[in-house]
């Protein structure tokens, strides 16, 4: 009897116990040299908002080219400029130009921009390319962002959620502190990324543990990432009947007091 109680209490504390293999991130850290970081930028995507300004050295013949400049109506703005049309009245909205399905944008008097696939510095040196063939502006500034980059943590995270950003780019680092970190039963070594990109759908799994995906494509976040945590084995253990190691515990004495009360 004393041999089977022993037994019971030594595989709960076995069952119990969490070592630091599993919980610290970067273990391998103190193997690394000092590396080189590597920036990307990301591509635009469909569904993507992206806010466009247009500048020039005279700032009122750039007007006509930013969204601001017409009502909600479709009306022209102050200076009495009618040439907008009415596919580029469609596509302004005071929060930017919508990438349709086709990738594109719709801008006003330069009509439909191919965007989907380039960087919005792409999308910079594109319209000002656009501005000057067509004989629009002389040395126009075009700036471009995506004004609705965000981010969906789901699993086993401090705050699940959606999460937008402002950045050029952020790292998954940044974006689980978004989320408040892995809780204590998040799975360090399989991370999910679930991303959308050009029409094809790619999965990435990142052991948190390591730093060897530091170079990896996975380690800035593009924007619409889905990112998804995975329980560890006691929390999905836990999710069953018995909820907790004192109800196992609680299940094997009774178990036991019953094989006990028959074999006497």
């Amino acid at each position: 009897m004393k041999k089977i109680i022993s037994f019971a209490f030594l595989l709960l504390t076995l069952i119990s116990c969490s070592t630091k293999r599993d919980i610290h991130y970067f273990q391998d850290i103190k193997d690394k040299p000092e590396t080189n970081v590597i920036y990307t930028e990301n591509k635009i995507q469909v569904n993507d908002i992206l806010t466009i300004t247009v500048s020039a050295i005279n700032p009122e013949s750039a007007l006509p080219f930013n969204a601001n400049f017409y009502n909600v109506a479709g009306n022209v703005g102050s200076s009495g400029n009618s040439r907008s049309s009415g596919s580029s009245q469609n596509a302004m909205s005071s929060s930017g130009y919508l990438v349709n399905a086709d990738g594109n944008v719709s801008m006003p008097i330069l009509g439909k921009i191919p965007v989907r696939g380039k960087t919005t510095s792409e999308v910079e040196n594109l319209i000002e390319k656009i501005l000057i063939d067509q004989g629009q502006l002389t040395n126009p500034t075009v700036i471009v962002r995506v004004s609705n980059a965000k981010i969906t943590i789901l699993g086993d995270i401090s705050g699940p959620g959606t999460y937008p950003y402002f950045e050029q780019n952020i790292t998954l680092l940044q974006a689980l502190g978004y989320a408040g970190d892995l809780s204590i039963s998040g799975k360090r070594n399989d991370i999910l990324i679930i991303r959308e990109e050009n029409g094809k759908r790619t999965y990435g799994h990142i052991d948190m543990r390591k730093t060897d995906w530091f170079n990896s494509e996975y380690y800035y976040i593009k924007q619409n990432d889905i990112i998804y945590v995975y329980p560890n084995g006691p929390k999905v253990s836990s999710a069953g009947y018995i909820t907790n190691y004192t109800g196992l515990v609680s299940a094997f004495f009774t178990a036991l007091s019953i094989y006990l009360l028959f074999t006497k």
